[in-house]
């Protein structure tokens, strides 16, 4: 067979495990430090989305407009991020089940004011001009350039999670959160703002997301549901709170789903099928994921 063909098949699963990973370690990053299920993290893509959608209707350049979208889907989301978790998380985190209900509760508000606002048609948002088209290798193989600027945003983030992360004062604290809350308190470390700044800057990444995933899929009022389950699972296969797991996690369900699709391209149903019995499997073996961490989360 020709070879061409399984490089295509790496590209698409490169691609979409790019998606999954900007749709999934924000979630990750709050359920590893927080423990909070947040059923509205869809809401937040939606969010970054409805963004990018709103400032094209002001600014009809679209490289200007993505530009400008990006970080203001990021302060939007991060100010809705720390209002949710203000107003509604800080008074459950001792009942992580009650912010299941709560955020689900939550993701319907926000669903139905998406639609009284926008209306319940699919919204575009246009990508650049430069992004139309593929780069062709040869007759057999073409990567579309769309594709390629989200892997590419994939990598970015990876790179920017780990130098906030690890060279940040901010990430020590949430890395001495995760660990272990009573001694990052006795150090001097607010576990309370912590985890305001943490819930807010993983709704910030999926509103960034957003604006990444409406660039190439209609922009609704259930966006976000499109991609929330993706994202647990990405999570939960990964491990939580992990960034290298986020990341395994997203390879395994991107790729898993496109060689299902590859071999049954006539039903995508029936490959999301495999791949939820295929982690089901997965977790009764390794219920911690791919990569567990130890302190806090080991609880979870």
């Amino acid at each position: 067979m020709n070879i061409y063909r399984y490089i295509d098949l790496f590209v698409d699963g490169i691609s979409l495990s790019s998606i999954y990973f900007l749709g999934a370690i924000g979630l990750a990053i709050t359920f590893g430090v927080m423990r909070v299920i947040n059923m509205a993290h869809g809401e937040f893509i939606m969010m970054g989305a409805y963004t990018g959608y709103v400032v094209q209707q002001y600014i009809p350049n679209h490289t200007i407009s993505i530009l400008i979208a990006l970080p203001l889907a990021f302060i939007i989301t991060f100010g809705a991020g720390v209002l949710l978790e203000r107003l509604v998380i800080r008074h459950l985190y001792k009942n992580p089940l009650d912010t299941l209900l709560a955020t689900f509760g939550i993701s319907i508000a926000l669903q139905q004011l998406a639609k009284n606002i926008f209306g319940t048609q699919a919204r575009p948002l246009t990508a650049p001009s430069w992004l139309d088209g593929a780069l062709s290798i040869n007759d057999d193989l073409s990567i579309s350039y769309i594709r390629i600027a989200i892997i590419l945003m994939g990598i970015l983030f990876l790179l920017l999670l780990l130098f906030i992360m690890n060279r940040t004062r901010l990430g020590l604290e949430i890395r001495a959160v995760t660990q272990n809350p009573i001694m990052a308190s006795n150090m001097g470390i607010n576990p309370d703002r912590i985890n305001m700044l943490t819930f807010g800057f993983g709704s910030a990444i999926a509103g960034i997301a957003g604006v990444a995933i409406g660039l190439f899929s209609k922009v609704t009022s259930e966006l976000g549901t499109e991609y929330i389950v993706q994202s647990f699972m990405t999570v939960v296969v990964g491990g939580v709170g992990n960034i290298f797991g986020t990341l395994a996690g997203a390879a395994l369900i991107g790729f898993l789903q496109k060689i299902i699709e590859w071999f049954n391209p006539s039903n995508t149903l029936a490959a999301q099928t495999y791949m939820i019995i295929f982690i089901i499997l997965f977790i009764q073996f390794r219920p911690r994921g791919i990569f567990a961490l130890k302190g806090r989360v080991k609880d979870v």
